[in-house]
């Protein structure tokens, strides 16, 4: 406890800090209907309580200040939200977010976070799962640097690192698809069934999110004509304030192919280029760094559940958690492929297993010319292929029976 208390003192004076000198820098919205403070409240109740509270912004800001630091920041009403935002979401150089910090508690305990709930509801049921007895009442920074006190030995820390291109990883729909219900500018939450890890450094823990927007949406019509839903594929939300630009790939669709070949079709049904246990599944090529899918059919639904593949559009830094060697997994099971001839190199070699991680490891930006590293380093532990890295898909279609059903 005294470790925790003296770490959450450390930090209160950060936050502070950071208020004031928000304070110094800022000046009020000059248009007081711009809704830009009243935008940050909601954001920062969302991020912690997972409602938009109602009142007003002074009494709510109080109520958001107490729950976490137990007192009142310094400052405009601005000036105060965009610290807090900072606090919880993006952190400093030496000390990473509140959000870092309570995911790192969560993976610890359980291997893997609940991204799509709110804090607050997050650090409860850890305390439960941990004492017994939640600490409500006590300022939730306190409570998540007791626990981490509490579960790991030095204090928490990111370090940058870098996820390569067409990194494929598995990814489960959390809600409901389909073109009957479904309408333009819908958010699907999809979660990463496993971690991610890149040199031992945790850098998305399974349960991490996928931003996925409902682009378009064709409603079914008379005489037969399919509805249809385009999917548009934005970003994976890690451990730290960088967010992982994705879409639907060569590297990706040689994944989907794979489980297929394996026999493999998750929880639900693998959807996908080729896939048959969905109906119509057409991979969309890369617009900008977002890619997507495009699913289409008569009465096809996607259910919570169902799993696909997505990838890394292409080299990324950002913000990760170095594992400690108490809790690194072994991977000496694992190995890389041997560069091989073209011809030769066939995705039912990868010996794909969906319960591995993501984990990579060494020098994977030594390629050779077949896209695969010139030594043992590169481990992808999920979706690996022995197939040929190859730029992301850029158009192409796959058509399926319009009326196939999930398996």
């Amino acid at each position: 406890m005294r470790k925790a208390a003296k770490i959450f003192a450390c930090l209160l004076v950060l936050v502070l800090t950071a208020s004031a000198c928000f304070a110094s820098e800022a000046v009020d919205d000059p248009n007081p209907n711009s809704g830009s403070s009243r935008q940050m409240m909601e954001q920062i109740e969302t991020i912690i309580y997972g409602y938009v509270a109602k009142g007003g912004l002074i009494d709510r800001l109080a109520k958001v200040e107490s729950d976490l630091f137990g007192r009142s920041l310094p400052g405009t009403i601005a000036e105060r939200h965009a610290a807090i935002l900072n606090f919880l979401e993006t952190g400093t150089d030496d000390q990473p977010s509140m959000m870092f910090k309570l995911g790192v508690a969560e993976w610890v305990v359980d291997k893997k976070i609940r991204a799509s709930e709110p804090a607050a509801k997050r650090l409860e049921d850890l305390e439960n799962n941990l004492t017994g007895a939640s600490r409500s009442g006590n300022p939730i920074v306190m409570r998540v640097e007791s626990l981490l006190a509490t579960l790991v030995m030095d204090p928490v820390a990111a370090q940058a690192v870098t996820v390569p291109a067409d990194t494929t990883f598995k990814v489960r729909f959390m809600d409901e698809l389909s073109p009957a219900t479904s309408k333009t500018g819908d958010y699907v939450r999809l979660e990463l069934t496993n971690d991610l890890i890149v040199n031992q450094i945790l850098v998305a823990p399974a349960g991490s999110l996928l931003v996925t927007e409902v682009r378009d949406v064709k409603r079914p019509r008379m005489f037969g004509i399919p509805g249809e839903v385009r999917l548009s594929f934005q970003e994976l939300k890690p451990l730290g304030p960088q967010k992982i630009p994705v879409l639907v790939g060569k590297a990706s669709e040689a994944a989907i192919k794979e489980a297929r070949k394996t026999g493999n079709r998750g929880e639900s049904g693998i959807i996908g280029a080729g896939a048959a246990s969905v109906a119509g599944a057409v991979l969309l090529g890369p617009v900008g760094l977002v890619g997507g899918m495009f699913i289409r059919g008569n009465s096809i639904k996607i259910p919570v559940g169902a799993v696909t593949f997505v990838q890394t559009s292409g080299d990324c830094t950002v913000q990760g958690y170095p594992i400690p060697i108490s809790l690194q997994v072994s991977t000496q099971s694992i190995t890389a492929p041997q560069p091989e001839p073209q011809d030769s190199l066939q995705a039912s070699d990868s010996g794909y297993d969906p319960n591995r991680d993501t984990i990579i490891k060494g020098d994977v930006f030594n390629r050779n010319p077949y896209g695969t590293p010139t030594n043992s380093g590169l481990v992808r532990r999920e979706a690996a292929s022995a197939t040929p890295s190859a730029p992301a898909s850029s158009g192409g279609e796959f058509e399926l029976p319009p009326e196939a059903q999930i398996q």
